[in-house]
């Protein structure tokens, strides 16, 4: 392995994650007129659709008395707090104070916004408010092609880990543990003898193994295809977003081009889901929590390549400059 120089361990490391679009929720969750509740790395968030059917995305609490702007309504374009009533539009602004209705509206009764995107039936929201980015937009989320492929038919598949994004991220390019963890399912027919044939070169990771080609995005994107050309595809694809520190969100989809029949897409849910949940037990078991502070704080061999490369890029974003988010800066 290379002889990696890593800087000592710093408080808060385990805490930042790369400042990326994360998925937060399907679309089909949010309903016109409905509020939704979700939280990305320890920041609580309310999203709501307006008057258009876009959606907007606020900080959780209102910033008067820091009632949980959730339990309040959606109101045309407006969110209204469930405790004295005052109301938000998308951009965070305060438009009415019931119990003033005749004084100007002060700029601390103005809340924080996030950008949000919808995208492959999923909702995206980038972790840094619309006031932290003083104008700049980011660019759209950047998806594998294959999700809007229209030959492909998508059975969504969800869950919530007790594990550190880093933890689960390795646990989807780790090919050695697919015929041990995944003997009853995936991994039937595999050998637990391996060779690791991958290519790693900035944000991507790409795995061949067997007839299957996995392509990894750093730091929150996964997809399975089939190695060479095929006339019946199936694929399988997995995004990850920090809820906490030791927290993850997992949304997957499992595509095909073939049985396309009514009920078919519930069989491939749950049979996705089932493999997802093999890995749970034993991830959420991990030690340290998060992926240790530097390659030799845990043994590595050959069949670990892809991971040993996930891990450098990893410690390239803790020593960085790249724009970062931390679970210990929750807004209050």
């Amino acid at each position: 392995m290379p002889d990696e120089r890593y800087r000592a361990s710093q408080e808060g490391d385990h805490d930042v994650f790369p400042c990326v679009w994360y998925a937060l929720g399907w679309s089909k969750e949010l309903k016109q007129g409905r509020l939704l509740r979700k939280r990305i790395a320890g920041r609580d968030l309310v999203l709501f659709r307006d008057s258009a059917g876009t959606v907007q995305v606020l900080h959780a609490y209102c910033p008067h008395r820091g009632a949980d702007l959730s339990l309040g309504s959606c109101e045309g374009d407006l969110l209204r707090c469930p405790y004295h009533a005052w109301t938000f539009k998308g951009d965070g602004t305060c438009t009415s104070i019931p119990a003033h209705p005749d004084r100007p509206i002060p700029s601390f009764a103005h809340t924080l916004a996030y950008p949000v995107q919808e995208q492959a039936g999923l909702l995206w929201v980038y972790p840094m408010t619309m006031r932290e980015l003083n104008g700049r937009k980011p660019e759209p989320p950047s998806l594998f092609s294959e999700l809007d492929d229209p030959d492909l038919v998508l059975a969504p598949y969800d869950a919530v880990w007790e594990a550190h994004l880093t933890r689960v991220s390795e646990s989807v390019i780790d090919v050695a543990h697919v015929p041990i963890v995944h003997r009853r399912t995936i991994g039937r027919n595999s050998s637990s003898s391996i060779h690791i044939d991958f290519e790693a070169e900035g944000e991507r990771i790409t795995i061949r193994n067997g007839s299957g080609l996995l392509n990894y995005r750093f730091p929150q994107q996964w997809l399975l295809t089939p190695a060479e050309p095929r006339r019946s595809r199936f694929i399988n694809y997995v995004t990850f977003t920090p809820v906490d520190r030791e927290v993850t969100a997992i949304f997957g989809y499992a595509g095909r081009n073939f049985a396309k029949f009514p009920g078919v897409s519930r069989i491939f849910s749950r049979y996705s889901a089932r493999v997802l949940d093999e890995d749970r037990a034993v991830v959420e078991s991990q030690h340290p929590r998060p992926i240790p502070d530097a390659l030799r704080m845990e043994a590595h061999v050959g069949a670990d390549g892809p991971q040993v490369r996930f891990r450098q890029r990893w410690y390239q974003f803790l020593t960085g400059e790249e724009p970062r988010i931390s679970a210990q800066d929750r807004l209050r």
